[in-house]
């Protein structure tokens, strides 16, 4: 069968059978442990390579994707038949946390395995320092071919430092056209020549919410009320901190999930062009995201920036190879954005390499989870800036902003309060909307002392800022990353 692909605008028929068949389907969509120290100390590269699983690695990331809007992860039925397929298809982590609600420090901790405080992007007008080592740079040093197809302009080559290692780097503002080129890349010789690399990162759902059809219609229904989802609405609802009733607030959503729908369709292509092209069961598929989307969970804020809650960190990671990783596997284990580097590498075969004491990987290599074994890590670690930071647990979640910084947004009388300490009970309160710090001083106390002691063996680094011209600067704004939003 093949992915569902309704008519956007014309194009060929989406290739064939061998995207499987999957039990139960309709239209193409597939059916506490005790706290472990912190990340280990990094031990030496080990003396030979592990065994290699994958010979080439296709890594799909989205932008502003909050897990809980796939259906795979509770989200409305039917919205991510790709994503679904690919979950149902693997192993999938139901609580990965990224490090920052920013997209380039997150895509940075992505591909160097480290925090923002030691790679020093911490925003996204930050440049990544060349002698950082990354996950393309390792893969190419092994003999891939690396190649990206990047929608966000906070990403864009020669900028952001991100694509270095990277024999071919693209940014497409077009997502449709984007997908188009990771399919003729993967239908015209990927892994024919060599070990491959392929990285696709997708902008939408990211504001601006534009309307993706039909779904936008679909999901809104008979809705007529003064409500829409442009950035103009959504600016005055948290600079006035505008209650919503549900229906009002359904709309809105229902925009986000149309994209998150177009995007799910554009991901179709690619899988399916994968599974066509005769090198599914030689390529290890890696899905997630840079950070969520808050969507008025608190503080009347849609966006990301200001956040280090759950509906911000929390992303999807999906691992996926017919034969070496297991069908249908669910790790409900705490991990982070960090660990990818080091299971991705593991999978193919590649010493992660001992690197110095400011390059070396943070992460943890996940593979025993994928058979059933603890991921012996214990909690996340999440930021604003260099002030606030927030470590979760999975009991507690405490947030620590002492300088009592207050995120503020374009327009910048939008502010995103944040108190001084916060403590959620994760058990009780898994919304993250009842803080019961001064009822648990105790645990306050231990939380504080946990994070201390994760954020004492980070090295921080300063970087430099980007050069930007005007129409960058435009651009960032747009897309609501000037000042703190």
């Amino acid at each position: 069968m093949r992915f569902p692909v309704p008519a956007l605008r014309p194009a060929p028929a989406l290739l064939a059978a061998a995207v499987l068949s999957i039990v139960g389907c309709s239209d193409g969509d597939p059916p506490s442990a005790p706290a472990a120290p912190s990340v280990p100390a990094a031990d030496e590269a080990p003396s030979s390579p592990p065994p290699r699983r994958a010979e080439h690695l296709l890594l799909i990331s989205i932008d502003a994707l909050r897990a809980n809007r796939l259906a795979c992860y509770g989200g409305r039925a039917g919205i991510s038949p790709s994503v679904d397929w690919l979950a149902a298809e693997g192993v999938r982590f139901s609580s990965c946390h990224a490090p920052m609600g920013m997209t380039l420090p997150s895509v940075t901790s992505l591909f160097t395995s480290r925090y923002p405080d030691e790679t020093g992007v911490v925003h996204n007008q930050a440049r990544l320092d060349p002698r950082e080592w990354t996950l393309a740079e390792r893969l190419k040093e092994s003999g891939f071919r690396t190649r990206a197809y990047i929608a966000n302009g906070v990403l864009r080559p020669g900028a952001s430092g991100i694509d270095q290692g990277f024999d071919a780097y693209e940014r497409i503002y077009d997502e449709y056209k984007m997908t188009t080129l990771a399919v003729d890349a993967i239908e015209s010789g990927f892994g024919a020549e060599g070990r491959d690399f392929l990285w696709v990162h997708y902008m939408d759902p990211h504001q601006p919410y534009d309307r993706r059809e039909p779904f936008a219609t679909e999901y809104l229904g008979a809705y007529d009320g003064p409500y829409d989802a442009e950035a103009e609405t959504l600016d005055r609802i948290f600079v006035e901190k505008e209650a919503l009733a549900p229906r009002d607030l359904e709309a809105i959503l229902a925009v986000y999930d149309s994209q998150v729908r177009y995007i799910a369709t554009q991901i179709g292509r690619v899988l399916s062009a994968l599974e066509t092209s005769g090198r599914a069961a030689e390529t290890l598929v890696v899905l997630t995201a840079d950070h969520g989307e808050e969507l008025y969970a608190r503080n009347a804020y849609f966006y990301h920036a200001n956040s280090l809650y759950a509906s911000v960190t929390h992303v999807p990671l999906i691992f996926k190879q017919s034969g070496t990783v297991p069908k249908g596997v669910v790790v409900d284990d705490l991990v982070e954005l960090v660990d990818v580097m080091p299971t991705v590498l593991a999978h193919l075969g590649i010493e992660p390499g001992a690197g110095d004491a400011v390059t070396r990987a943070r992460g943890l290599d996940l593979h025993d989870a994928f058979e059933g074994a603890e991921v012996r890590r214990g909690d996340a670690l999440a930021q604003l800036a260099r002030s606030v930071y927030a470590l979760r647990t999975p009991r507690w979640l405490l947030v620590d902003n002492p300088d009592g910084y207050v995120p503020r947004s374009v327009p910048e009388e939008g502010e995103y309060p944040i108190a001084a300490v916060e403590l959620y009970d994760l058990e009780r309160d898994a919304a993250e909307r009842l803080d019961v710090a001064t009822a648990h001083p105790d645990v306050v106390e231990k939380m504080r002392r946990r994070l201390e002691a994760r954020r004492r063996r980070l090295v921080e680094t300063a970087t430099e800022k980007q050069e930007m011209s005007a129409e960058d600067l435009e651009e960032l704004e747009q897309l609501g990353y000037l000042g703190d939003k």
